[in-house]
């Protein structure tokens, strides 16, 4: 969410009453939502708990959230606030507005789009080709095809050695290593051969082009000399984010580069988690189109092959994704189905 708040309550007596006896942690959360809502409250002379539904609405539009949770988290607290303020005999009817909007897609309608968060498969494969390092090809597409791990482990450990052929046309296997906090786990997936050629291509560059080719004509140096082992995503030799001959590649090196292929493509908010997002969407989408539903059995294809954790009973922790984007709703606003 975006900062459109002043740091102060209006009607601050009545905020702090019904601050005080909340958590430290839960006081922080609320006192966070009731201060951004602070300068409609001034222009409007009212407070919060006398809002009605289309004033609500105006400030989480305002919010310029690119997250339904964030909205709805918003909505749970006002809706919490104005149920106090009920009970106190504060509010001048005692009418909740937000009882009867509960729903995703009430909340959906206040997503900032103008602000892109989930790419298409089309969007995805255009950065790619947009990149003149397979270096960064490889980044971008293995992330959205389901490889990451913790800290980017399993995508700075790929080796050629990893990949084999299936007996699909076009699909190959690559073995993971993803170092997790309980210990290294090693699983396997399918790619396309579109990733696996891009894969190849990258494991043989030997030369990192500078700034994606974009250079000033006085530039002297127009590459760099890329580190030589075995791993497929390799440091510069000169670089400020040091790899040694034998070990894999800083977790910086991921975030950096993809920054800056956001940087050349104009997309700020292509991000690790946002890529990885995307390719489970396209999936999931995939899976919908197939079997004409998205029910738990597709989310645990989607969540295995994005080796998404699990709980205790080994379920897997889907539901906010669920919520936030993993959804048909989205699949059909984002693929135009």
């Amino acid at each position: 969410m975006n900062k459109i708040y002043d740091d102060e309550f209006f009607n601050k007596e009545q905020k702090d009453r019904y601050l005080q006896n909340l958590s430290e942690a839960t006081k922080k959360a609320y006192g966070r939502v009731l201060k951004r809502v602070s300068i409609m409250e001034k222009k409007l002379d009212k407070d919060l708990y006398d809002f009605n539904l289309q004033e609500i609405s105006q400030f989480l539009y305002l919010l310029k959230s690119t997250k339904v949770s964030s909205l709805q988290q918003a909505g749970s607290i006002i809706n919490n606030y104005i149920g106090w303020a009920i009970e106190q005999d504060l509010r001048k009817d005692n009418i909740n507005p937000l009882n009867a909007v509960t729903s995703f897609e009430w909340y959906s309608q206040f997503v900032d789009d103008s602000r892109q968060t989930l790419f298409t498969e089309e969007d995805i494969e255009n950065v790619v080709e947009g990149c003149l390092n397979f270096q960064d090809k490889a980044v971008v597409q293995s992330l959205f095809e389901g490889i990451m791990g913790r800290e980017n482990s399993e995508l700075l450990s790929m080796k050629m050695e990893h990949i084999t052929e299936t007996d699909e046309i076009d699909k190959y296997k690559i073995k993971l290593f993803n170092e997790s906090r309980n210990g290294q786990e090693i699983r396997e997936i399918t790619i396309t051969g579109y990733l696996y050629n891009i894969l190849r291509i990258a494991n043989k560059e030997d030369k990192y082009i500078k700034n994606n080719g974009n250079l000033v004509p006085s530039t002297k140096v127009t590459h760099n000399n890329l580190i030589d082992n075995d791993y497929i995503i390799r440091s510069a030799v000169n670089s400020s984010i040091k790899q040694g001959v034998e070990e894999p590649a800083s977790i910086y090196l991921v975030t950096m580069r993809l920054s800056k292929i956001a940087e050349w493509h104009n997309l700020p908010l292509l991000t690790i988690v946002n890529v990885r997002n995307s390719g489970m969407l396209k999936m999931a989408k995939d899976l919908y189109v197939e079997r004409g539903k998205l029910e738990e059995e597709e989310y645990s294809i989607v969540c295995d092959h994005y080796n998404i954790k699990k709980d205790k009973n080994g379920l897997y922790h889907y539901g906010s994704m669920k919520s936030e984007f993993l959804n048909v709703p989205t699949i059909k606003k984002v693929y135009n189905l």
